[in-house]
């Protein structure tokens, strides 16, 4: 394969890295993005709109990259 399509490659993996760790381990990317952690919850709180938030966009990541990843390399392996 050429150095374009592993370098493409790279970046779809860190994009699906990213997008799992958005959207399965949100305490830890909220302390890498500065805020605190999120709160426990109490019985009568509202649930948390940044949650969804990150779990909706760390899939839409997460499967970009994996999307990427696969029809880049397909394309290189089947072209060649």
């Amino acid at each position: 394969m050429s150095v374009h399509v592993v370098a493409v490659d790279l970046v779809a993996i860190a994009f699906a890295v990213i997008g799992f760790h958005m959207a399965f381990r949100q305490r830890l990317v909220r302390r890498w993005i500065g805020g605190a952690a999120a709160k426990p919850k109490a019985a009568n709180d509202d649930e948390d709109p940044v949650h969804y938030a990150l779990l909706i966009f760390g899939m839409m990541i997460l499967a970009f990259g994996i999307i990427l990843f696969g029809f880049t390399t397909f394309y290189a392996v089947l072209t060649t």
